[in-house]
Parts: C-alpha cells; sequence; structure tokens
C-alpha cells in the first residue's frame, strides 16, 4: 500500500524535471498538525552559516526548490520528526511519511532518492551505535566489540554508496563518505564514553585490564584523521569538535599558557590538508560562541597559520563583528512583538536585568539551554526586577506552537516573520543559536554570552541588579 501510494503521489504531482542548478523536494506528510516544514541548508563552503528556509504545508503536501550549485545537505523539521539528505542539481526528491509512525513510513522516490536513503542510514548508525555501547559494557572486551559493531555498519553503508555511484555525481559520493566516516568517528567516541565515562588518556591508563592489544590499536587509529575528506564540511566538522575535545580533556590540565598554545597542539595533530580547514572551523567556533570576552592576541596569531586566505580574512571579519559588542557598551535599541501582537522595545524594560536569549523550534541546543537554566528562571520568578526574554526567528505559527509544545517559560517576543532577515540579528550580532546576553538596569551589557552553568548564571544576574548604582 506505501509503494502504491507513492507512486500515485509521483503522478498526482506530475514531477517535473528540475533545471540545473535547481533541486526539487516534494512530498506529503500523514496526520501533520504543522503548517510548515522547517529546512536547515548546509552549504558544504566552510565560511558559509547554515540558512533557514521555511516551506509551506497544505494538507501535509509540500514542494521547494532549492538554487544550488554543489551537492547540499538539507535537513527538515515538523516539529515532531527529523531527517534530511543531500541534494544535487537535477534532483527531483518525492518524500512520503506518517508523522505519528515516521520510522516504519518514512519513504523516497524519485531522481537522488538513493542519497536520501543513504544520509537516512547513517542517521541510523548513530543510532544504533548508542545501544552497541550499552551492550559492550557487560563484555570482558568492550572496545573489541563496539569498535567490531560499528564498522560493520560502516562497512554495509559504504559498499551501498559505492552501489549506488551510478546515480550520483562523484563529488555527491565524496560528500557521503565524509559524512560516514564523520559519524563512523562521533559513533566510537561517544561509545568510549558511554562504556567507560573518563576521557580518552585515562581510559588508557585506568582500565587497562579491559583493554585487550587490537583495542588499543583501534583506540589510537580515533587520533589519525582522514585527509581524504579535507573538502568535505561535515567531516571536517567533526574532526574539528572530537579533536577540540580531546584537546581540552587530555592535553589542557597538563599543559600551561593552554589558551595561547592550543591552535597550534590542533595542528600538530592533524595531516597537512586538514589543518587549514579544522583550524578554521575551531576559531570560528571560538569567536561565536565563546561565554566571555575571546582571547584575540591567541585567535589573530591562530588566524595566520591559515593558508587559504579567503578563510583568514572571513575570521578577521568575525573578530571585527565581535568588537562591536562589549561589556559595558549601550545595548542597541530594537522593536518586536510579544505574544499579545504589542510592539515591545528596549525602553519597555527600563530599569530591569534583561536576560536576552535568540533561539528557534528546531534548535537542539536551544532546548538544551532552556533545560539547563530551569532553576535560575525558577528562582527569580517573582523578582519584577529580572526579565528573561526570548526572541525566536521562526514564523509565527511555528514561535506559538513552540513554546507550548516545550514550555519554554519566559517573556516571548518573535522577528515578526521576518525571520533571521529582522534588524535585531544584526544589531545582536547573532550568527549562532542559543546566542545570550545579559543587559543591565541601565540599558548596558553586563555579560555578552553569559554562562550555561545555572549557579553562575544567577550570581551574573544578581551582579547586574547593581548596575544602576554603579552607573550613577
Amino acid at each position: 500500500m506505501k509503494i502504491l501510494f507513492a507512486l500515485c503521489f509521483t503522478v498526482f504531482f506530475a514531477v517535473r524535471t528540475t533545471c540545473a542548478g535547481l533541486g526539487q523536494i516534494e512530498g506529503h506528510a500523514t496526520n501533520a498538525t504543522e503548517e510548515s516544514l522547517q529546512c536547515t541548508i548546509v552549504s558544504n563552503k566552510l565560511a558559509s552559516n547554515p540558512v533557514k528556509v521555511v516551506i509551506p504545508m497544505k494538507d501535509g503536501y509540500f514542494r521547494h526548490q532549492f538554487d544550488i550549485t554543489e551537492p547540499t545537505f538539507l535537513s527538515f523539521s515538523d516539529g515532531t520528526n527529523y531527517f534530511g539528505g543531500f541534494v544535487e542539481p537535477g534532483d527531483s526528491v518525492v518524500i512520503t511519511y506518517d508523522r505519528v509512525d515516521f520510522a516504519n513510513s518514512i519513504s523516497y522516490q524519485g531522481r537522488g532518492r538513493e542519497k536520501f536513503e543513504i544520509v537516512h542510514s547513517i542517521t541510523d548508525l548513530s543510532r544504533m551505535a548508542r545501544t552497541i555501547a550499552a551492550t559492550a559494557k557487560g563484555r570482558r572486551f568492550p572496545v573489541d566489540y563496539m569498535f567490531a559493531a560499528i564498522d560493520s555498519l560502516k562497512d554495509g553503508i559504504r559498499q551501498r554508496i559505492d552501489r549506488s555511484a551510478n546515480s550520483m555525481s562523484a563529488e555527491s559520493q565524496k560528500r557521503l563518505l565524509g559524512a560516514l566516516a564523520a559519524t563512523e568517528q562521533h559513533a566510537k567516541h561517544n561509545g568510549l564514553v558511554a562504556v567507560f565515562g573518563d576521557s580518552y588518556n585515562n581510559i588508557m591508563a585506568n582500565h587497562r585490564e579491559k583493554l585487550s592489544d587490537a583495542s588499543i590499536v583501534q583506540m589510537k587509529k580515533l587520533l589519525d584523521y582522514e585527509e581524504v575528506y579535507f573538502d568535505s564540511r561535515v567531516y571536517v566538522d567533526a574532526v574539528k569538535s572530537l579533536a577540540s575535545i580531546y584537546i581540552e580533556e587530555n592535553i589542557g590540565p597538563v599543559t600551561s599558557n593552554f589558551e595561547e598554545q592550543k591552535y597550534q597542539i590542533l595542528i600538530g595533530m592533524l595531516p597537512l590538508k586538514l589543518r587549514t580547514p579544522v583550524l578554521f572551523m575551531a576559531l570560528k567556533s571560538d569567536i561565536t560562541t565563546a561565554s566571555h570576552n575571546v582571547n584575540e592576541p591567541a585567535l589573530l596569531q591562530a588566524a595566520e597559520l591559515l593558508t587559504d586566505r579567503q578563510l583568514k580574512q572571513n575570521i578577521l571579519d568575525l573578530l571585527a563583528a565581535r568588537r562591536l559588542i562589549r561589556v559595558g557598551d549601550k545595548a542597541p535599541e530594537f522593536s518586536v512583538r510579544n505574544l499579545s501582537g504589542e510592539k515591545i522595545d528596549l525602553a519597555s524594560f527600563q530599569g530591569k536585568t534583561v536576560y536576552l536569549d535568540f533561539w528557534f523550534a528546531g534548535c537542539g541546543p536551544c532546548h538544551a539551554l532552556f533545560k539547563s537554566i530551569e532553576s535560575v528562571k525558577k528562582h527569580f520568578e517573582n523578582d519584577d526586577r529580572v526579565v528573561f526574554l526570548t526572541v525566536s526567528v521562526d514564523n509565527e505559527i511555528t514561535w506559538k506552537r513552540a513554546i507550548d509544545r516545550f514550555g519554554v517559560k519566559g517573556y516571548h517576543v518573535f522577528t515578526e516573520n521576518k525571520l533571521r532577515d529582522h534588524p535585531i540579528i544584526q544589531s545582536y550580532n547573532v550568527t549562532v543559536y542559543p546566542t545570550t546576553y545579559i543587559i543591565d538596569p541601565a540599558g548596558r551589557f553586563h555579560n555578552v554570552q553569559p554562562s550555561n552553568n545555572p549557579d553562575v548564571l544567577r550570581k551574573q544576574i544578581e551582579e547586574s541588579l547593581g548596575a544602576i548604582s554603579r552607573n550613577r
């Protein structure tokens, strides 16, 4: 029945042959409750930021064309389910699923479907790896069992990529192989944490009774990164994350002047072709997500190590943009709408401390932050001197439904269906989500990217309340 429906659906929509430079996605979601799909477009270009697109749904049907010049990763969310895949110019993929039975109903048809099916399998590898890690705990040599099982899944997907080579460009094939290698690396690292609950070096030093000779060889291979995927954004980003975690946990604690040396240490771990792309992603992440004033001299020194002139300039531009917002500066004026449709500006909160939080419904880190600071909001819930102002970049319908569905606490405003093009996004230099600030009662920045630790955040808010007396 599912296959028959998909064929009928394809005929109904009279799937068109897309033009060069365009990729098309269309489909139907049974039992859909949302009126749109949230799509995140991730270009392979390292300097680009993910772009969010809202795709309207009518009676569960949706269609959108993407103007692309290369294989591009798309991630979709309907508020409940998440799926994604690579699309290249000329693709026309038909997606059907049941919102309440997603795992058993998802189906891909049309030109380019193989790439979506393979990405679905890669996603399943991550999910299955968690089960494998749980089983591995009971084994005498858990690493041997866990890594062999993950390798078996990886090999099966790689064979599938090879078999589908004729249905995609060589570039798409390489992107998929890079995504597979990245997922395998993450799965093994996460598995070690799940089994041992310890850092890499501590596992090697303190858990030798559970490590066979083969285990040690396989763990050492985790620090050998695959240079062949130097031009895969997904793989480069994975190496940046995993190598940075390794350095922070294992080298940082025993290294003096670590903040000044960590970028040189990172480069020393990498093969030649991976050095510039991975270092660039590390610098970009540190500049845009730092919870305190960045170590600008160290960042500038590291930027000089980038061999790509455009990537180096991008880092310098990011640093220049960050200088625009500093602790003690006057917060920019803004005008947004609240849940009642009223216009709200910064002057509306004069004399109050404002915890400003930019978010969207499909942002996992945003929801993790909401969860982690629940106790802080509870602590100040009866203190009318403190406002937790949440700024959503979703459209109005998605924003309101997300507040109800996730129980987000705070004073809610949104960017008036201008999404990320609203002036507040530019004036507050929002490049990642969540982005947070504490604005003191005098209307000045008290903290730029305040702490996610609830105890520290509570103290930062309490300190900001004294700003009026200090500024008189």
